[in-house]
């Protein structure tokens, strides 16, 4: 997951700020990332207790801009949001990752974006920090996650443009909010990136995930499993061992692991056709690796096809994670696209 330039995504010393806001609370607090500063005024220290700083660039990317982690109340009881952000502006660019990730997962391109727009990365619930999937109402289906979504942007908006930007998983999302513009009123532009669609896999394969034991699944996510998966997931990149433990930190935990198992249950089963793509009314992107090993490119020129004025941008030597895989062709692109919206 680092960049194919460096081969690495992390900075050293890198100063942030980071914020909470629950019950009409609202508090700042400054750290480095060699130490955490939590107030003692705090009336849930368990929100940051296993809060493990992520670093999110190194000097190729970084710029010096803040990246502030902030949990911020949902209309989901008494459950948070989590997202980094970083940046200002009058318009946002929110990334929404895949499956089995977090929010570093755009480690490469935030500041970057952060530049000329307000960045938000949340974590989908289940992944990272995220505590909404606790909530009853938030199901482990894409039902749940397109509620999530919905209630999230109403969260962030202030009647600002919203230019999604989705991989994988997070792109499925997007697509499926582009055909309900009545729920999503806010989103402005639609990149997809390697979106879940068209999944190809035995029609026995929701069922198998889906009652797959937490315990056997977490076998896998360990540092010789993410080693044995990256050549799968990236063709020019592969993670340092500190994004890795970055990485794996929150995704280890039993309850997050049943959740995500019952998402790609769910993904699998409902794998998304693309034929009410025509259907689709904003100004779209669609970024592909030439060497995506997950989901085939034959999908990303019929999206092409099939929704009016798409641009498509196909990456070469490039796998499931362009924006891991291929940094700085990403954050081309995309800055493009957003910048001639």
């Amino acid at each position: 997951m680092a960049s194919s330039e460096t081969g690495d995504c992390l900075a050293s010393t890198y100063f942030c700020q980071f914020e909470a806001d629950r019950w009409g609370k609202s508090f700042l607090f400054t750290a480095d990332f060699s130490i955490i500063i939590v107030s003692p005024w705090f009336d849930e220290p368990s929100l940051f207790s296993s809060w493990n700083p992520v670093l999110f660039s190194n000097s190729n990317y970084t710029h010096n801009l803040p990246i502030r982690s902030v949990y911020r109340p949902s209309p989901f009881g008494e459950f948070p949001f989590h997202w980094v952000e970083s940046g200002v502006g009058d318009e946002y660019v929110v990334f929404l990752h895949g499956i089995m990730a977090h929010s570093m997962a755009f480690r490469c391109v935030l500041e970057s974006s952060a530049r000329r727009f307000r960045v938000i990365v949340p974590d989908l619930p289940g992944h990272g920090r995220d505590r909404t999937f606790e909530s009853d109402v938030i199901s482990p289906s894409l039902d749940g996650l397109l509620r999530w979504l919905e209630g999230f942007l109403d969260t962030i908006g202030d009647d600002a443009p919203i230019h999604l930007v989705g991989h994988s998983l997070g792109a499925t999302l997007g697509y499926l909010a582009a055909l309900n513009p009545e729920r999503y009123p806010s989103v402005s532009s639609l990149t997809l990136v390697s979106p879940g669609l068209e999944i190809r896999v035995p029609p026995w394969t929701g069922s198998l995930v889906g009652k797959l034991p937490a315990r056997l699944a977490r076998l896998g996510i360990t540092r010789a499993g993410v080693r044995l998966y990256e050549p799968l997931q990236w063709r020019r990149a592969r993670m340092t061992d500190r994004e890795i433990s970055d990485y794996l930190h929150p995704i280890r935990q039993l309850h997050r692991i049943r959740y995500i198992l019952g998402i790609g249950s769910d993904l699998v089963d409902q794998t998304g056709s693309i034929d009410e793509a025509s259907n689709i009314d904003l100004r779209s992107l669609i970024i592909w690796g030439d060497s995506d090993h997950l989901l085939p490119l034959p999908t990303a020129h019929r999206l092409h096809e099939a929704i009016p004025d798409a641009r498509l941008e196909i990456f070469e030597n490039c796998g499931h994670c362009p924006m891991e895989d291929c940094p700085t062709d990403f954050h081309d692109v995309l800055s493009q696209f957003l910048i001639n919206h």
